[in-house]
């Protein structure tokens, strides 16, 4: 039979094990990410703007203390539908995480954007996660773009 100061540590041992690691902190070992490219003077949707095809977009984050980059190309009608690999995985509600989309300027079959810069985008992580090859998969969409200026 246990004695109840036995019983009293494996309990206070349960609670402190809980606390170090949150029923919502998941090991995600990718982030899904989505969004459109737009001919339009800063990438962004407008009513009139068809989506960009076959442009490069590079995706940047900083997860933890890693830093992680893949790249892709715009589907059609402009799609950004690319899958991060994050080799070491990420505690979802723990590490912190930190990602931009970047698409260099010029993009020759748009003559509405500027002819030099980047048009550069915080993706934006919802939450959701999801089921992939790599394993749970964290969603993250592109944000509002923003020219940022390249000085030569």
């Amino acid at each position: 039979m246990a004695s109840p100061s036995s019983a009293a540590i494996f309990i206070l041992f349960l609670l402190s094990t809980a606390w170090v690691l949150p029923s919502e902190a998941q090991l995600i070992k990718g982030l899904k990410v989505s969004g459109i490219l737009y001919c339009s003077p800063d990438g962004n949707y407008c009513p009139t703007c068809q989506g960009l095809v076959g442009v490069n977009v590079t995706i940047f984050c900083n997860i933890g203390s890693n830093n992680y980059t893949t790249y892709a190309l715009t589907g059609p009608d402009g799609i950004i539908d690319e899958v991060l690999d994050i080799v070491d995985g990420l505690l979802f509600g723990i590490t912190p995480i930190s990602c931009v989309a970047t698409v260099q300027l010029p993009v020759l079959n748009c003559a509405l954007l500027p002819t030099i810069g980047l048009l550069q985008a915080t993706l934006i992580i919802t939450g959701n996660l999801i089921s992939g090859l790599l394993g749970l998969l964290l969603k993250a969409v592109v944000g509002v773009f923003h020219l940022i200026s390249v000085i030569h």
